[in-house]
Parts: C-alpha cells; structure tokens; sequence
C-alpha cells in the first residue's frame, strides 16, 4: 500500500512540470468549469532536488519495511518527509535600539523581584485588617469596663463617706 502511495506521488510530481510547459490556452467542457489562466513560470526539476535514484532507493526501503511488517494488517506505519524553506523571521521587528529610544520596561522594580520570588500565601499582610478590628474592639470594652468599675468604686467611697452601708463592689481593676 506505501509502495503505491510512493508511486503515485512520484508520478504526480512528475507529470506537474510536464502540465506546465504545455503552451496552448485551455479550453473548458461543460463538465468542468473553466479553469483560470495564470502566468505560466518554467520550473526546473533539477533545481527542486527530485533524484530518480533516491526515488527508486526509497522504494525499496519502502517494500523491505512493508514486508517485515506484513505479519498484522491492522499495524498502519506511514512517513511523510516534507521538505521546504523556512520562512525568515525577523526577531526584532518594530524596536528602535536608538540612544534615546523610550523601552516599553525597565528593569524590575524591588517591589517587582519581591512579588516574583515571594509565594502567594506570605505576600499577604503582616496581621490580617480582621484581626486588627476584633484587637480594637476588644481594647474597647476592656477600657468601658475599666471606666464603669472606677465609677462603681467612687460611688462606693461616696456612699461610705456619707454614712450609708453597702456591700463593696466585685469588680476589679
């Protein structure tokens, strides 16, 4: 089956150049539709690399591997060689290395280099805003019931100046 693919490129690749020196203009039928006139460039198979001896080399290669690798049907083994030239790509497309030419980024900031090495779980803050209002709000009631025992103990002194017997008060400060 390889062997005949192989043949089948082969002839193709070869009957294009041949299609291509024909001259004469083309003609439509009506089962096909017209086809569209392009300029007309001779190509040089040599030129292109095609060697009608790696061609027959590759075909026995092909037949020896198909085979020894006859013993299952359902084992496909294909190998498609494409070969081309690559397109130039142009890396620094767009930058002015002038001597004032502004760059779109500096260096990296401290604040840059830190957020980069520094894991996610200890970039956040030293104490959490939560924390921080619930130690407020605790400081709060801790000084109101601070305020509310002196002001009991001096209602105390006062009662016990006047002369009035009370029991002393449990708070402590």
């Amino acid at each position: 089956m390889r062997s005949f693919l192989l043949a089948l490129t082969v002839v193709l690749a070869l009957s294009a150049p041949a299609g291509a020196q024909d001259t004469g203009a083309t003609t439509a039928t009506p089962q096909t539709p017209p086809a569209v006139v392009v300029d007309q460039v001779k190509i040089d198979a040599s030129k292109l690399g095609v060697s009608m001896n790696r061609i027959r080399r590759g075909l026995r290669i092909s037949e020896a591997r198909e085979e020894a690798s006859s013993d299952s049907p359902l084992k496909l083994n294909y190998q498609v060689q494409v070969y081309g030239a690559a397109p130039r790509i142009d890396i620094i497309q767009d930058f002015d290395i002038g001597k004032r030419a502004p760059l779109q980024y500096g260096a990296p900031t401290h604040q840059d280099f830190i957020n980069q090495w520094t894991p996610q779980a200890y970039r956040s803050p030293r104490m959490p805003i939560s924390s921080l209002a619930g130690w407020a709000l605790f400081q709060m009631v801790k000084r109101s019931d601070k305020s509310k025992c002196e002001q009991e103990l001096a209602d105390y002194r006062a009662a016990v100046m006047q002369g009035i017997s009370m029991s002393a008060p449990r708070c402590t400060q």
